[in-house]
């Protein structure tokens, strides 16, 4: 599909985690099912550990979230978003900066108002981010659906879960860029397509 225009870079080829890394990691969890929660923290854990700054931005956004709910998916998403990347590429994630994270923020957020400034644009940043990881974004979207779902009787906080969202779509973006190619490269991070 052709995008017209795009604050948000490509995804590198060597980058993009395959549909069968993310059954992989769903299929780890599901096996481990009657201890979800000490899979999901070991994952956080690691996360934080080998990702800092990524996590870090992960909690800001989750501490501002009241809906009990919403949390939680925030918190699952998060960590297996990770989990999902580390399955793919165990030896080529690079650690993200802070800048990295920030970039990644401000060009999801970039990308937003440019959109939103189009009336003939149909696509949005979600969108955008599915074609360079559509396992990854089919994934969160599918969870998304199921917490609407799931909170559809209660007046669910949109407003949390559009934060919670867009939090996850960074983190996507921020792993996207940091995983080295198999010759050990790691391509420019901190530019953005116009």
């Amino acid at each position: 599909m052709f995008v017209r225009k795009a604050a948000l870079r490509q995804v590198p080829s060597h980058a993009i985690v395959e549909d069968r890394y993310v059954q992989s990691m769903v299929q780890a969890l599901d096996d481990d099912d009657d201890r979800l929660q000490e899979s999901l923290d070991r994952g956080y854990n690691d996360l934080d550990a080998r990702q800092p700054a990524i996590a870090e931005h992960a909690s800001v956004v989750l501490s501002t979230v009241s809906d009990e709910l919403i949390q939680a998916l925030g918190y699952f998403l998060t960590v297996t978003v990770f989990l999902a990347f580390r399955e793919a590429f165990p030896t080529r994630m690079v650690v993200a900066s802070e800048d990295d994270v920030a970039m990644a923020a401000a060009t999801v957020e970039a990308d937003e108002e440019l959109r939103a400034g189009d009336p003939d644009e149909m696509m949005e940043t979600d969108d955008v981010v599915a074609m360079g990881q559509p396992a990854i974004v089919a994934f969160v979207q599918h969870h998304v659906e199921q917490a609407l779902e799931q909170g559809a009787n209660d007046d669910i906080d949109l407003a949390a879960l559009d934060r919670v969202y867009r939090a996850v779509l960074v983190e996507i973006v921020v792993l996207s860029h940091v995983i080295a190619a198999p010759d050990g490269t790691v391509g420019p991070r901190r530019e953005a397509m116009a």
